[in-house]
């Protein structure tokens, strides 16, 4: 009898090791995934806008080297910035800030960036504007930066509108629709991906409107 419990208890001691491993496994896979999240979505972003800037100043360089070098001064600004914000990456990840800007005065600054590179870009807010957490906060800036980067990048629009929504106490509303080349495929690459995973964990939706010719469009809505 003291045989068979002592087989039973070995057996129920490998279960919960196999347990806990598979949890530490999925844990380490999370964490993979979240970092791949920040690097794409805040230095890819930065590394677009620069790369469009230095295109710019390469096109005029032989006729108009003032206008050149403005925009070789805003992509040496915009590289000083994605510095920062790496900076401020590495050490969140090492002591995490509460710390967190107004997502409107946030999304005013990406909106600026793009209308800085040349691409015609409207912030407009809707409601009245209310304190999100700083998760919140974070997920729906990050939505709004992957859809003007690929507004740029990948869909070749003129122009992009932003609209963010508080009219409704319950949900915060993010759409971003540009006037680009559209596609066939709604489920996008990996920074889409990127914002369905940040969505999720919030428990909010992800929307993406988009057909040839027509335009993207994407919105994102997170609960309070």
């Amino acid at each position: 009898m003291s045989v068979r419990r002592e087989r039973h208890s070995q057996k129920a001691n490998q279960l919960l090791r196999d347990h806990a491993s598979e949890v530490e496994e999925l844990a380490a896979t999370r964490e993979r995934n979240r970092l791949a999240r920040e690097i794409h979505d805040g230095l890819g972003h930065y590394l677009t806008v620069v790369n469009v800037q230095i295109g710019a100043a390469r096109t005029v360089l032989d006729h108009d080297r003032p206008r050149a070098m403005e925009h070789l001064s805003k992509a040496q600004a915009l590289t000083q910035e994605g510095l920062a914000e790496v900076r401020h990456s590495v050490a969140t990840l090492r002591a995490p800030s509460t710390e967190s800007r107004p997502l409107p005065q946030a999304l005013a600054k990406l909106v600026e960036q793009w209308k800085a590179a040349g691409l015609s870009t409207k912030l407009t807010l809707l409601g009245t504007v209310r304190p999100l957490s700083p998760q919140t906060n974070l997920t729906l800036y990050r939505a709004a930066q992957e859809a003007l980067t690929n507004a740029a990048k990948h869909a070749h629009a003129r122009s992009v509108d932003v609209n963010l929504d508080y009219s409704d106490r319950r949900i915060t509303r993010l759409s971003v629709k540009d006037d680009g080349i559209g596609s066939t495929n709604s489920e996008g690459g990996f920074g889409l991906l990127g914002v369905r995973e940040r969505v999720q964990l919030l428990n909010g939706s992800v929307r993406v409107r988009t057909e040839t010719g027509k335009g993207f469009t994407l919105e994102v809505e997170v609960p309070e």
